[in-house]
């Protein structure tokens, strides 16, 4: 920026000294030829005027007519080609850095990847259940059900949760097994409170069973039952 800032006064320097050497040459002519000092004067400022118009002139025809074609005819040699090619403006360089992401931007992010991934494992585990109860349980039952998973992967109040009605198809095995799978696929809490809500949504099938004895069974008899235990729900 210093450089063509340099450059330009230099410039319009030059520029100024040739014009005012030729109007004060035109004066000193025409005050050799006998006119006046008045006269000689208004020669100087006449030419110097002409000059300063004939510059803009050629300037403007220069800068709006003949520099983009000559441009154009430059661009035309493989080298000046090029060398345009491979040389970046520097605001576009600059306007490549980026500053850094704060804190806050990054802990935003953050939760925003939890929540999304909370809800994709949710996601997950309710087409699970819907598929497995499709058979044995009605549509609006499934419904309750979703939602007392919900609750569950929210870790909230288990005592909000719904009991459910299946048929006699069902054991309590396929029950320990549903709730194994649903366990190890959040991941939360301990086995006793998938025990207690095993207990509260599927009072009529565990109606005999402890939430103790819950608990320590969920994975009895892998192969047995209905419902099966699985590795990962997301791998069905």
């Amino acid at each position: 920026m210093k450089n063509n800032l340099l450059e330009y006064i230099i410039l319009y320097i030059l520029v100024a000294s040739a014009a005012l050497t030729i109007a004060t040459m035109a004066r000193i002519s025409a005050f050799s030829l006998g006119v006046d000092n008045f006269t000689s004067f208004i020669v100087f400022f006449v030419v110097l005027g002409i000059e300063v118009a004939a510059y803009l002139s050629i300037h403007v025809v220069l800068q709006g007519l003949m520099l983009p074609w000559i441009a154009r005819l430059l661009l035309k040699i493989p080298y000046f080609k090029n060398k345009t090619k491979s040389t970046k403006p520097i605001d576009k360089i600059t306007n490549q850095i980026t500053e850094p992401p704060s804190l806050e931007d990054i802990r935003n992010e953050q939760l925003q990847n939890k929540a999304k991934e909370r809800e994709e494992k949710l996601n997950v585990a309710l087409n699970y259940t819907r598929k497995t109860f499709a058979p044995y349980v009605l549509d609006e039952q499934i419904e309750f059900l979703c939602v007392n998973l919900q609750l569950y992967a929210d870790k909230l109040n288990l005592e909000n949760l719904r009991s459910i009605k299946t048929s006699k198809d069902l054991s309590s095995i396929d029950i320990s097994h549903f709730g194994w799978n649903i366990w190890n696929h959040f991941n939360i809490g301990k086995r006793i409170e998938i025990a207690h809500f095993l207990k509260r949504v599927f009072p009529d099938i565990l109606k005999d069973v402890e939430v103790e004895s819950i608990k320590s069974h969920l994975k009895d008899d892998e192969l047995k039952g209905i419902i099966k235990i699985q590795k990962s729900l997301t791998e069905q």
